[in-house]
């Protein structure tokens, strides 16, 4: 839960983050056609968007919440890795960045009191932080890898990307015959 010290956590707090995790669980489930990898990042999706407005939703906006960013993973992670060929394999984009975003909007828009939630936010100010999140985002992102590409690289040579980065980079295996660190030397 998103609260900082657990005196802070609320009932409402609790019911928000555990129907946002079912609405992206059953959207996951649904989207993405019982893939156990979207079925198990789904409540994560859920959780992620909900953080931003879990204190001032009703429940049924979180649950929603929830559901809309399950669906929105399975959607962008799919598109992201067989139509953009985008090499992000744990989805931490969709997952954080996408659906974060989403639930910076949706707490202006299930935080109303209008929706059932406890007001105090308002959903122009929720859209401006979260589109100024993401350039700073954005703009943090280029700069540092930016900068790490220009210094030492950010991508392996094809061969050693056929061998793999683990003994590339680390020399370690998952298999003990192929780890160079346990080789004796008779």
């Amino acid at each position: 839960m998103s609260a900082q010290t657990i005196d802070a956590v609320s009932g409402l707090v609790a019911a928000n983050s555990l129907m946002a995790m079912v609405g992206g669980i059953l959207a996951a489930l649904f989207a993405g056609r019982n893939d156990p990898g979207f079925i198990h990042n789904g409540p994560l999706a859920g959780l992620v968007a909900v953080c931003a407005g879990s204190d001032v939703m009703h429940p049924l906006g979180a649950l929603v919440t929830g559901a809309v960013a399950g669906a929105l993973f399975v959607w962008t992670f799919t598109l992201a890795q067989n139509k953009w060929k985008i090499d992000d394999v744990l989805g931490v984009w969709p997952l954080h960045g996408l659906c974060g975003a989403w639930g910076g909007i949706a707490c202006g828009i299930f935080g109303l009191e209008a929706l059932g939630g406890m007001g105090g936010v308002t959903f122009g100010a929720q859209l401006a932080g979260t589109v100024l999140d993401v350039g700073i985002a954005l703009a943090g992102g280029f700069i540092v890898y930016g900068g790490v590409k220009a210094a030492v690289g950010i991508r392996l040579t094809q061969e050693e990307e056929f061998v793999g980065a683990d003994l590339t980079i680390h020399k370690i295996s998952s298999q003990p015959e192929y780890d160079s660190s346990s080789r004796s030397t008779f």
